[in-house]
């Protein structure tokens, strides 16, 4: 009897909990689903988003190999103002970029180049964008700003010959030999015997120890 009585008040004991309890662990139940339906068609919407991305800039790429302007504009304008959240729009502006400055618009290539460091989401993206700024900085006479930037970079990883190269040029525009031949002897070193730039720095460095005369402390 007395274990009938206590499976009992245990019964009524939980349609108590139940009736105090069901609405919330209902609503719990249904946002959890809600949550997770709405996570895989979030993930499915990225997916689409990023594979269009992908398709435009192809067209993009393609049509820059080709030289059809018209068309890298219109694709690289669709991939930064509707698709600016995919790894796509960086690329876009980078192309876009290289060709502002092979038509001489340097501000134009400025505007793009400043838009992919920031909108960068890989270190290599941001490493090219921030050097080739540089450069386009240097084009503008703005040594100053161009030697902020590069200084800006924090971890060069594998870039470090390339920034060791850019601080070489400013110091060679700026008239310091000897810095800018320390810089691109750095630059030497850390550089393999087959990257396909070597050349052009050895040169580099073989002017400045031509060029540097005795007493030459820059």
């Amino acid at each position: 009897m007395e274990l009938h009585a206590t499976e009992e008040q245990q019964i009524e004991s939980f349609k108590k909990w139940w009736k105090d309890n069901a609405s919330s662990i209902i609503t719990g139940v249904l946002l959890g689903l809600a949550m997770l339906f709405g996570a895989k068609s979030w993930f499915a919407y990225q997916e689409r988003t990023t594979e269009s991305a992908s398709n435009i800039y192809t067209t993009l790429m393609n049509a820059l190999n080709n030289g059809q302007e018209s068309l890298v504009n219109e694709q690289a304008g669709v991939l930064i103002s509707d698709f600016s959240s995919t790894p796509y729009a960086p690329l876009a502006a980078l192309a876009l970029a290289k060709l502002k400055l092979e038509q001489g618009e340097l501000q134009a290539a400025h505007a793009q180049l400043q838009w992919a460091l920031e909108r960068a989401g890989s270190e290599v993206i941001r490493h090219t964008a921030r050097l080739r700024l540089a450069r386009v900085m240097m084009a503008e006479d703005d040594l100053a700003g161009a030697e902020a930037l590069v200084g800006e970079a924090g971890d060069e990883g594998g870039f470090v010959s390339l920034y060791a190269e850019i601080r070489g040029d400013i110091q060679l525009a700026r008239g310091a030999t000897a810095n800018a031949r320390a810089q691109y002897a750095h630059a030497l070193a850390a550089m393999t015997e087959e990257s396909p730039g070597r050349q052009v720095l050895q040169l580099k460095y073989d002017s400045t120890v031509q060029a540097t005369v005795p007493g030459d402390a820059r």
